[in-house]
């Protein structure tokens, strides 16, 4: 099922427990990669200076030893002068640790790309549902009640009033919110007026007595 093309893959509950882990794969491994990423740049900059004579000659000792021929030293093949110019850093390499550097590296890239297609696979399971409406509906009562966002913030903001009366018994300093107090003030400017009515039947609602002493 893992090798499913994802156009195919049916629509189904994904719980976010399966998200987090291969995420987890992913970030676990970046480090890993990045490391590995700088030391096959460093590989490939120090393989760049070898001289093409040389490369040739090495290609001729590996194609005879394949061959189960003898081999032709090296200092035959190339004059002194080209070996002693070679630079130290491809002298002094280390072979067998830069090939396992490079596995490393290879293996880091192919676990990082499994789990982003485990992820691309879930996004499609999910049809990117992640259980949100859920979980407002069972924050507002649970299963089958309508979610009021009202309620939410009313019930939040008690919550906050009375976790703000608890700290402040406790001695300690509340710092209040200048945003949240100027948004308060507009939402009171902003209520219906107290003697306003909606018209009935095309009659306007009667105005306050002190309203209608002014236009007498």
């Amino acid at each position: 099922s893992s090798r499913r093309p994802l156009q195919d893959i049916e629509e189904a509950r994904v719980e976010p427990s399966r998200f987090l882990d291969a995420c987890k794969v992913i970030a676990s491994i970046q480090i890993t990669r990045d490391l590995g990423s700088d030391a096959a740049m460093n590989l490939s900059s120090s393989l760049s200076k070898i001289p093409p004579e040389v490369e040739e000659a090495c290609n001729a000792i590996l194609t005879r030893r394949e061959k189960g021929e003898d081999e032709t030293p090296v200092a035959e093949l190339l004059p002194t002068k080209k070996l002693s110019n070679l630079p130290d850093e491809v002298l002094d390499m280390d072979l067998k640790y830069a090939r396992q550097s490079l596995q490393s590296y290879r293996e880091a890239i192919r676990r990082q790309r499994r789990a982003r297609l485990q992820c691309l696979r879930l996004l499609m399971e999910s049809r990117c549902s992640f259980g949100s409406r859920d979980a407002a509906g069972a924050f507002c009562g649970g299963e089958g009640s309508d979610v009021n966002m009202e309620y939410v913030l009313g019930k939040l903001k008690k919550r906050k009033e009375i976790l703000v009366d608890a700290m402040a018994l406790e001695g300690l300093d509340v710092e209040e919110d200048e945003e949240e107090k100027r948004m308060e003030k507009e939402e009171e400017s902003l209520k219906p007026l107290s003697w306003f009515t909606e018209e009935k039947d095309g009659e306007a609602g009667e105005e306050p007595d002190a309203k209608k002493l002014k236009s007498c």
